[in-house]
């Protein structure tokens, strides 16, 4: 087991290296830094357990490092020392988020005597708080939410090694499985993320496992996979529903050898990640049809969590609509925009086929269209202010001729409208069965970025599923 690292931050060098001397003759790594600017380099380079920070330093105070030293993917213990014996400095220091407090010139015992109680109640605190700060990011106060919420610290501070993510797109599958890793002990470890349904076969698995120089034509160089890049912490599968059989079969090796073999390698390389795979399919459904191997399904389906779609969670629309301002208005660098009564009945009354993703897009739409200090019904998309969840028009209806819808009540436009609508969704199906279910090659014949096609698809909610029905009615099976 390595040492654990004790960061000094101290203008005296005398003191840091006499003091550096006795921890390390108690067990501990220690490394020294005579400045604020030093000092937090390091600690974003090591992740130290323990950080001994002088409130004098010669650049900035020490107490302006507490926000950043607890920012950090481990959060350190940290202790604040001064040669001002003030009780003013303790009760900002705690405040601001150390854990304790020491006066100079102090005895070395009092120092180990902290540590210990530290060690017992300090770092499960820090351990309990990052925990909490991982959850905070799933915003919502519903049964559903707290919920997953309990569910999620329990999967994360378990040794699972696989996890299956249900859930609708853009319910957040993603940040449920970023919580999971953030308020688990690979924290401190990278979480990083690969779109199944982005790459071939062949790409996801030379992304996922690295290749060999030579393997293929284009592999002028070793590439290590996302399995060993993620060793020790989190790897994220999205849509893994659409993995390709070959990639299937080697994810389920992996898994159960836990060790990979890159693509034209031979070599057993040991990988210790946890697997968070996610889905917007009934993956049982998916095993059933032959689409997806029931020995990879078993596997991965250890522990499930069901991420519940919007219109399922109620009192949360509001509470998230807030959240969403806060950020987007923090990204804008400008204050938060507040709902009129009239925007928020409607956000509230609106069934949000594409989920949160879909709310998030409204809500800063309304940034770049709108004005002011608040956001009005004018500013949100006309699906939303019109009250058309165009995302729940049947396919029979969408498929059927124009003239077979009632005229609209608000005459002309609203018929226009309905008109549009119906054709725009027609399109979709047909540019998405024509590519094969191919999501980027149906945006490339349309003429349109992939991102505004799948947005067109969230708006009008076009699942996989329905995709499915469309093809097999015209006679084609989907890729």
């Amino acid at each position: 087991m390595s040492q654990p690292l004790f960061l000094i931050v101290d203008d005296e060098r005398n003191f840091r290296e006499f003091l550096g001397e006795a921890l390390e003759g108690e067990g501990y790594a220690v490394r020294h830094a005579g400045t604020a600017r030093v000092g937090l380099a390091i600690a974003r380079e090591s992740l130290p357990r323990v950080v001994l920070l002088d409130q004098n330093l010669p650049d900035r105070p020490g107490l302006e490092l507490l926000p950043e030293l607890r920012r950090l993917p481990v959060c350190p213990v940290v202790i604040v020392i001064t040669a001002h014996a003030q009780i003013g400095y303790a009760v900002d220091a705690v405040k601001a988020g150390a854990f304790h407090y020491l006066p100079k010139p102090f005895a070395f015992a009092d120092l180990l005597d902290v540590l210990g109680k530290a060690a017992i109640t300090g770092a499960r605190g820090m351990e309990a708080a990052e925990t909490s700060d991982a959850l905070q990011a799933i915003v919502g106060a519903g049964s559903a939410i707290e919920e997953l919420k309990r569910r999620v610290a329990r999967v994360a501070s378990s040794p699972v090694s696989a996890v299956l993510v249900q859930g609708e797109s853009g319910t957040g599958k993603e940040l449920v499985a970023q919580a999971i890793h953030g308020a688990s002990s690979r924290a401190a470890r990278r979480f990083l993320a690969v779109n199944c349904a982005a790459l071939t076969d062949t790409l996801l698995m030379s992304e996922l496992f690295g290749h060999e120089r030579g393997a293929f034509t284009d592999a002028r160089q070793l590439k290590k996979g996302v399995f060993e890049l993620a060793h020790g912490g989190t790897l994220f599968l999205d849509e893994v529903s659409e993995m390709g059989t070959r990639a299937q079969a080697a994810l389920l090796r992996t898994l159960e050898q836990r060790s990979v073999i890159r693509v034209g390698g031979s070599d057993e390389i040991p990988v210790d990640v946890r697997v968070i795979a996610a889905t917007n399919r009934d993956l049982a459904r998916h095993v059933a049809t032959g689409h997806f191997r029931a020995d990879l399904y078993y596997r991965l389906n250890v522990v499930r969590l069901d991420v519940p779609a919007l219109r399922d969670r109620g009192g949360d629309i509001e509470l998230l609509s807030a959240h969403l301002s806060r950020v987007i208005a923090e990204r804008y660098a400008e204050p938060p925009r507040q709902f009129t009564p009239e925007a928020r009945a409607l956000v509230a009354a609106y069934p949000w086929p594409g989920n949160v993703r879909e709310l998030r897009n409204a809500i800063e739409r309304a940034y770049v269209y709108g004005a002011g200090p608040t956001i009005t019904a004018a500013d949100l998309p006309p699906e939303v202010s019109e009250g058309g969840p165009t995302g729940y028009t049947s396919m029979h209806t969408a498929s059927g001729a124009a003239g077979a819808s009632p005229p609209a009540p608000n005459g002309f436009q609203d018929a226009k409208r309905n008109v549009v609508t119906q054709f725009e969704r027609t399109y979709l199906l047909e540019a998405l069965s024509v590519a094969g279910g191919n999501v980027t090659l149906a945006a490339q014949r349309a003429g349109v970025l992939r991102q505004v096609f799948q947005r067109m698809l969230i708006r009008h909610g076009i699942e996989h599923d329905q995709f499915r029905d469309a093809t097999r009615l015209r006679g084609r099976r989907p890729d």
